[in-house]
């Protein structure tokens, strides 16, 4: 079971208080459960987007 996060997190993340949960890197509040839902945050997942660019470039 989840923490619910602040409701003005809510806001921020634009989805319902139950969609929320904890980033699985870093463990800030994110939009992980439901539509459109993700286990990263879009800072860590853009964290992994870099990397992955990255490492495309060099092969």
């Amino acid at each position: 079971m989840t923490t619910p996060a602040p409701t003005s997190t809510t806001v921020t993340l634009s989805c319902p208080p139950k969609e929320i949960g904890r980033c699985a890197t870093c463990q800030q509040p994110c939009h992980r459960y439901g539509h459109g839902g993700n286990p990263l945050c879009a800072q860590c997942r853009a964290k992994v987007e870099a990397g992955r660019t990255k490492a495309s470039a060099t092969t």
